[in-house]
Order: C-alpha cells, then structure tokens, then sequence
C-alpha cells in the first residue's frame, strides 16, 4: 500500500506513506518539501525515510475512535494495530490539517466556503444528536462526524455562526471551526466545569481556546455542553462569503513520535520514550522562541495543578505550526479531576519526583524546571509567581465556577501551598471532602469513567 500525506495549502503531497506486507510502515518526503512543510517535530524533513518504529507513532496518532472506525475493523476484518490499512480508508478523515489517502487520488481536505460548502444542522437533528452525546457518549448510527477528535467525551465538530450550526456538505471535505462537546449523564456537570476553569484561566492571563457554555432541555433532561473554538483554524470573511482553512497543529504525542497509549509518563517503561516534562523541553527546543514556549507551558502546568487538572497528558496539549514557525496552542480541555472519586488523581507527568499534588515540595519544583530546562530555576520567584495565581484564581472563581468547583479549588490549592510550606494567603472558604492521593481508591486508569481520557 503506498499513500500519499498532504497538508492542507499545499498542492503536492509532502510525502509517501507506504505500509508493507509485514505492516510496518515507512514514510519519505518529497523531494522540495522544506521545514515549513514538515509534517511533524518528530519527522523533521530529510531525504531518507523514516522506519516503521520511527514514523508509527506519528501516524497512529491519526486515527480516531468511534463508530467510523469500528466499522472499517469489521468491514474489512483489520486489525488495531494495522495503523497503515486503517489510515488508507480513514486517512481523508484524520484530524487536523494532514490527510493521507492512496497514491494518487488527491488530497483528503480543502478549505470551506461558507455558506456553499455547509449544510444547516436543523433543530430536531441537532436535539437527536445532543441526546445521543449525553446518554451514550456517540452519535446517532444515522450520523456521521465529519472532523472526528480524539476523547472520551461525546462530541461532534461543527460550524458555528450565529448561533446557529452546520456541517460540512458530503464529500465537500470543508473543515468544522468549533467542537461541540455534551456532558454524559453520568457526569451532568463536567462541561460546566470545563468552561468555568476556562473562564478562569483566561481571567488569570493565560490564552485559552475561547468557549460558550450551552444548556439544552430536551426530554425532561437539563444538559449542559461546551462550544470551544478550533485553535487550528482560520476564517477569512468578505461580503460573500467566508473561507475557513485548517491550520497545520499536532499534539505533544505527535510531537515526540508517541504512540496515544503513551501519553502518560506512567504508560512508558522506557525513560527514552515518554511524555514528561523533561520530553516537552525537547519540543519547547524546536519553537520559534523557545523561551516562550517554555514559559508559557510552566504557567499551564502550574493552573492545572493549582485547579487538580492531572489529566493534562500528551494528548491535551498541543503545537502549532504556522508562517514557518511554532508555537504552543492555548490551553484547552482542562477539567477538575481531583472531584472525580472514580478516576486516579495521579498527575499525567511527573512534576519533578513529584507523583501527586501533595508532593509537590520545593525540591520537586526545582526538579520540574530543571525538567523543562530552565537553567537557573529561582525557586522563590515560582512560588510567589504560584502564590499569585492562587490567590488570583480564590478571586475570580466565586463569580465564574459553581459552589463546590469553587470550595474544591480552594481545597486544592491549600494542598499545593502545604506542600511547598508557603503561605498564598487564601481567604478561607467552605469544606470540601478532597481526597489525598488516591489512598481511598485502588485505581490506575486516567480521568473519565477510569479510562485515559
């Protein structure tokens, strides 16, 4: 099997994706192709081609879960680990800017003019679609997600405008610009959640992919959902129309050539290959400016520790590569998993030595920016800049998050400060029942229902 792989704006495949008998893949770029067309930091461009164990995990990142690829396993009797076949009748579908169909029948996306490309999601469909989100976490059999995204949550890629939501004509292969995401019924409240941390990430300064919170009454059912909007996507509009283009990004995973089973540091046996902070001083390494990068990845990991977000694994974070530079995306799908009493509170990447929030002591502090690769990490400026974010988050939360997201981050945020033997200087607030470590818990999955999420 020989595929070609392109980036959308580019009118000639990047590259040759070839998967041989034995499975094992091979990919070599084409011949021109410079930096600006690699198609990821772990395949930087050069003429000799990458090797099955140097391309895989790449390119397993590519595939989805979900309906559209169980039926392809069954349909043509594939295997899991059969990352070549699947991509060659997924890969026009694959998340992102990158598709990857057989040798010469053209590229699997273009960029969407709006209206003409796009349908309009009519009311009864799109109320069919959010009960089907709530209550089983997939889409009716009848639909079909036109932009599929990696998770566990139920969700579905859309166009919005207006308050009103599309999709993508059939066979138009036009890019989607929001991801519409439905609380299960087993967790109502987690899209909530998500926007209010959002909400509050942003009021700290930090640059997040804007979100809406949505509610829905259908059925006798109050469901809330979350509209975020697409980092890697562009929208140019004229009096006509609008053109809405993808823009190139991948995931930390992809980044470092992980395979999605990695993608917590605790997944790997092999210190070499894994995700962990010192792996994402690597990626920082290849930014434009690379200590932007690493600064402004310190301030997400120290929110999602200070909100208990240790599900910030190598999935949840990603790159952006753009005007032939990169740069890390906003910070995005960030969720109270310290409230969750079902799921490991486990951090997703060790934090120095540092396993859980309560460890997190001054010398595993200094061992996280060691990790990253500040060279003279200044303790005492962390903790204040620690303190301040703290303080800054007991501000704001009372008029964005419910009362007990709010009490719970106030508890959290008293175990970051007993651990590092500071003072943040937190108003004091209600009781609430967080648990340490996971000493009540005999788990070892990641958040959502006890599965990576």
């Amino acid at each position: 099997m020989k595929m070609d792989v392109w980036i959308e704006g580019h009118n000639a495949p990047v590259g040759l994706l070839t998967r041989s008998d034995d499975r094992a893949l091979s990919f070599t770029y084409a011949g021109g192709v410079g930096r600006e067309h690699q198609v990821s930091l772990s395949l930087p461009v050069r003429p000799e081609p990458f090797s099955d164990g140097e391309c895989r995990g790449y390119f397993a990142n590519l595939l989805f879960e979900g309906p559209q690829l169980e039926r392809v396993l069954d349909s043509y009797k594939l295997d899991r680990g059969d990352v070549g076949s699947l991509l060659w009748h997924l890969g026009a579908d694959c998340p992102g800017a990158i598709s990857v169909t057989p040798e010469g029948s053209g590229p699997g996306k273009a960029p969407g003019r709006f209206p003409q490309d796009y349908e309009l999601l009519e009311e009864d469909r799109l109320q069919a679609i959010v009960l089907s989100l709530h209550l089983h976490r997939r889409l009716p059999d009848v639909e079909r997600d036109p932009s599929p995204v990696a998770g566990v949550q139920g969700k579905i890629a859309v166009v919005e405008r207006e308050g009103r939501f599309y999709l993508p004509k059939a066979s138009s292969r036009a890019p989607t610009t929001h991801i519409l995401k439905v609380s299960p019924v087993d967790d109502a409240q987690i899209t909530r959640h998500e926007v209010a941390l959002l909400k509050i990430a942003q009021r700290c300064g930090l640059q997040i992919a804007p979100c809406t919170a949505l509610e829905f009454d259908l059925e006798g059912r109050h469901i809330h959902a979350i509209l975020s909007t697409r980092f890697d996507r562009e929208m140019k509009v004229t009096a006509d129309e609008a053109l809405i283009t993808r823009v190139h990004a991948e995931d930390f995973c992809q980044a470092l050539g992980l395979p999605p089973t990695l993608k917590y540091e605790r997944s790997s046996v092999n210190p070499a290959n894994r995700f962990s902070a010192a792996a994402v001083r690597l990626i920082a390494a290849q930014a434009s400016v690379p200590t932007i990068f690493q600064r402004d990845f310190l301030e997400h990991t120290l929110f999602n520790l200070l909100v208990g977000n240790s599900d910030n694994h190598g999935k949840n974070a990603s790159v952006i590569h753009q005007g032939g530079g990169t740069a890390l995306a906003p910070l995005y799908d960030v969720v109270p998993v310290f409230m969750d009493r079902s799921v490991t509170h486990q951090l997703a990447f060790r934090h120095g030595e540092a396993d859980f929030a309560e460890d997190f002591t001054l010398d595993n502090l200094r061992g996280l920016l060691v990790d990253l690769g500040f060279a003279k990490p200044q303790l005492g400026r962390t903790v204040k800049q620690i303190a301040a974010l703290a303080g800054r988050i007991a501000e704001v939360a009372p008029g964005i998050a419910a009362k007990d997201l709010a009490d719970g981050l106030h508890a959290q945020a008293r175990v970051v400060e007993g651990a590092l033997g500071a003072d943040f200087g937190l108003p004091d607030r209600d009781y609430f029942d967080r648990i340490e470590r996971d000493d009540r818990q005999e788990l070892a999955g990641g958040w959502g229902g006890g599965c990576p999420g």
